[in-house]
């Protein structure tokens, strides 16, 4: 079935239902929802992204408010204010910049993750995770491994993985990284840490394993 397009506000930032499979041109939208398979050629800007089906960008997405239940592939860069992630969102560029995260799906960035508040209970795969709250406990869920089988997207289904994490609050379980910063840190169950730096409280659950420890006296 060709890609549909239902539009509204003519004349203004229009709202936008796409339902289909097809290619779009990018462009500043106000509320847009794909649920269809749908390709958006170059930069994409919203005031709100909802995805319930499968959409790559060739450019960078910004939004005010992103809602994922579906699979999202972004060839560049990704801002949102808050983020809503059930689905599956992959970033080829370097990073993602949010006000809040919250991820029950899979979150896969070739670089940096930067947000006040992430609180994943699904699977965050980046190069390094910057943030005030970070909380990180790996799950899986059967519904979101059928459809990740589906796509043929490959994922680590027992950890996240993240050579950095930086916060003033982290806490951890079913994690693997390198190095892991912040004032008040947890580590909880079915983590691998390489080092460990905590300036203030500092937990480590006996069924992890962190190679070295720097923490306040």
């Amino acid at each position: 079935m060709p890609i549909v397009m239902n539009f509204n506000n003519a004349g203004s930032t229009a709202d936008g239902k796409i339902d289909g499979v097809g290619t779009i041109m990018g462009g500043v939208y106000g509320r847009l929802r794909i649920n269809g398979v749908c390709t958006v050629e170059g930069d994409l800007e919203a005031e709100s992204l909802e995805i319930d089906g499968v959409c790559t960008c060739t450019g960078s997405v910004e939004a005010k408010s992103f809602d994922c239940d579906g699979v999202l592939t972004i060839e560049g860069n990704m801002r949102v204010g808050t983020a809503d992630i059930d689905g599956v969102v992959t970033v080829k560029g370097s990073k993602i910049e949010a006000d809040e995260i919250k991820c029950d799906g899979v979150v896969n960035v070739e670089g940096e993750i930067s947000a006040d508040v992430i609180n994943a209970n699904g699977k965050i795969n980046a190069e390094a995770i910057v943030g005030d709250r970070i909380k990180i406990k790996s799950y899986w869920k059967t519904r979101l491994g059928r459809l990740l089988l589906l796509i043929g997207e490959k994922v680590n289904t027992k950890q996240s993985v993240v050579n950095l994490i930086e916060g003033t609050t982290v806490e951890l379980r079913g994690v693997r990284a390198k190095f892991v910063n912040g004032h008040d840190v947890s580590i909880g169950r079915n983590c691998e840490i390489g080092r460990v730096d905590a300036s203030g409280k500092l937990y480590i659950d006996p069924m992890s394993r962190v190679d070295e420890v720097v923490a306040a006296s």
